[in-house]
């Protein structure tokens, strides 16, 4: 049985299947750690090389502000326990779904911001 989802996960990726970018369309734990692959980066695209005292300037009590619209927590929490996927198991999936992104990580903040993605994979 193994076997099977294995051949069919590798077919669909093969095949040229959609990719989700959406955490309420994910239908399985994969999907869901794809989708967070690419709020990464459109995250990672928003920071760009500014710093932490470029983002204070734009808001000093909330310098993050501006990246909530893309992080979706909620959304990303209810679909993982929906779905049944463990932080463990999101964790490991997330240490191979999130490799070859460190080089959109342009400023220390960036890098700080994908810290955690990476300390799974230690």
């Amino acid at each position: 049985m193994a076997c099977v989802v294995v051949a069919v996960t590798l077919l669909g990726v093969g095949c040229g299947a959609d990719r989700v970018t959406d955490p309420a369309r994910a239908t399985t734990c994969v999907e869901l750690v794809d989708a967070g692959r690419a709020t990464a980066e459109k995250v990672l695209e928003r920071l760009g090389d500014r710093t932490l005292a470029d983002l204070e300037g734009e808001d000093p009590y909330q310098p993050f502000s501006g990246l909530d619209p893309l992080l979706e927590p909620e959304v990303f929490a209810s679909r993982s326990i929906e779905l049944g996927c463990g932080p463990g198991e999101l964790a490991a999936l997330a240490c191979t779904a999130y490799q070859g992104i460190s080089h959109l990580a342009r400023s220390d903040v960036a890098r700080s911001y994908l810290a955690p993605y990476f300390a799974a994979c230690d």
